[in-house]
């Protein structure tokens, strides 16, 4: 029975994609503060961008009611990420760390979306709700960490990578992660062909990997049920947490495809 289901779903989206086609492309550019979200650190946003083009897909032969309203999109973003950093010790009076990063990827959604013309107004107004997975890669980033405590002169403690530090020490994607997966949720409004849309760009992956300072206590010796000592394994936990997060928002102009 449930091979049936599978094949069957499996032919009607078959039937779906073959009668479906792309109806529009368009460009868009968006702007908005872009942070990341780490639970140990103070941060505070950047100027964050995307530069992009993309084509919508819809099922517009689909004998469905609602077949002139739902679509997908997918295309290709340059966009800008990145954060201001900064930590402050009590323990070190005035030990101060601050840094940024600016980072840089190439970014591919595959959107769902939802327009529906509005029709107390005159044709071509229309609202618009969409969501869907990103998938990005970093391809350029510009770190710089500063790190002062004139309590300790110690080199660990002071430097500036702009100062004391190699093109390595600059690069951001020799400390962070390249690759993130995130979502896009957001609404818009469409007057003709230009399009204007509000959305949050969330990212998923941790960007860098860091031990956590509490996993030697997960091997201190345990009992068991039987009154057994034994030693746990390790957990392997990261204790980094911040990711990209995006609030964005954009202008866009599209034209029909010609069939």
């Amino acid at each position: 029975m449930k091979k049936i289901v599978i094949l069957s779903v499996l032919v009607l989206t078959l039937h779906h994609v073959a009668t479906a086609q792309f109806v529009h492309y368009g460009a868009r550019v968006a702007a908005g503060p872009t942070y990341v979200t780490d639970d140990l650190l103070t941060s505070s946003p950047i100027f964050g961008a995307t530069v992009g083009g993309y084509v919508d897909y819809m099922f517009t032969e689909w004998k469905n009611p609602w077949s002139e309203n739902i679509y997908l999109q997918t295309g290709l973003n340059l966009t800008r990420r990145g954060t201001n950093l900064r930590q402050v010790w009590v323990r070190e009076p005035r030990s101060v760390r601050q840094s940024y990063y600016h980072n840089y990827y190439v970014q591919i959604p595959i959107i769902a979306g939802f327009k529906y013309e509005l029709p107390q107004l005159p044709a071509g107004n229309y609202i618009n709700f969409f969501f869907g997975p990103t998938v990005n890669v970093g391809i350029w980033g510009r770190l710089w960490d500063r790190w002062v405590t004139p309590s300790a002169p110690h080199i660990s403690h002071n430097y500036d990578s702009f100062v004391t530090g190699t093109k390595d020490d600059r690069s951001s994607f020799k400390h962070i992660r390249r690759l993130d997966v995130g979502v896009i949720l957001g609404f818009g409004y469409q007057w003709q062909n230009f399009t204007f849309d509000f959305y949050l760009d969330h990212g998923f992956i941790a960007l860098m990997k860091k031990a956590d300072v509490l996993t030697p206590f997960d091997t201190a010796p345990q009992i068991d049920e039987d009154g057994n000592e034994y030693t746990p394994d390790a957990v392997d936990r990261n204790a980094y947490t911040g990711t990209n997060q995006t609030f964005m928002l954009s202008i866009g102009y599209q034209l029909p495809i010609n069939r």
